[in-house]
């Protein structure tokens, strides 16, 4: 399919004529910002959740050293591994 020049042109007017008529932007709110003290006490209560909070790596270790793993399952998952490092770089 060929297209002529004056349809070329003709499509980029239509094109910016449609461009010009941007949507009214919303306004946005200003950001909030707290004081150091809120900020040190939030900081606190995320360190005291992370702190009682489990370490899931402990369990899936366990999990994983309960059934020894074929050697062979082990070194197809090594290979894959590298495989797959080798084509991302």
């Amino acid at each position: 399919m060929q297209i002529s020049l004056e349809e070329l042109q003709k499509v980029a007017r239509a094109y910016r004529a449609q461009q010009t008529g941007t949507a009214p932007l919303e306004p946005v709110p200003a950001p909030f910002v707290a004081c150091e003290e809120a900020d040190k006490q939030l900081a606190r209560e995320i360190a005291q959740l992370l702190t009682q909070t489990p370490d899931a790596r402990e369990e899936r270790i366990k999990e994983a050293s309960k059934e020894p793993l074929p050697a062979k399952m082990i070194a197809a998952s090594i290979m894959r591994r590298v495989i797959a490092d080798k084509m991302s770089q």
